[in-house]
């Protein structure tokens, strides 16, 4: 069985967690574990176990592409930040946002 090189997910899950300016105290709160073991996870190579994998991709808002498909890389931070960003709204929240952007687009 070829086993798999998931060797780059540490550094994806940093990126992702500053791109979102949040510590790796306030992420380990979120998942409810230690900031130590998002310490290993993001820089040491530790695999998470499944539960905490899922927990751990939907709180930092992880596209599955980026998962599967690491050789792609996104050549546009800012606006995978703001997608990023945009997934944590709420509908309210992301009306308000729309609006905002087409009167922006309709000015141009």
């Amino acid at each position: 069985m070829e086993h798999l090189d998931i060797s780059y997910l540490g550094k994806l899950y940093k990126s992702s967690r500053l791109s979102l300016n949040m510590t790796q105290e306030t992420l380990a709160e979120k998942l409810g574990v230690t900031p130590r073991y998002i310490m290993a996870l993001e820089n040491e190579g530790k695999s998470p176990s499944l539960k905490n994998f899922m927990k751990l991709v939907r709180t930092l808002n992880i596209p599955a592409d980026m998962l599967i498909y690491p050789e792609i890389q996104s050549t546009d931070d800012q606006t995978e930040q703001i997608i990023r960003m945009l997934r944590m709204l709420n509908d309210r929240d992301k009306s308000i946002i729309k609006a905002t952007v087409q009167e922006m687009l309709n000015n141009k």
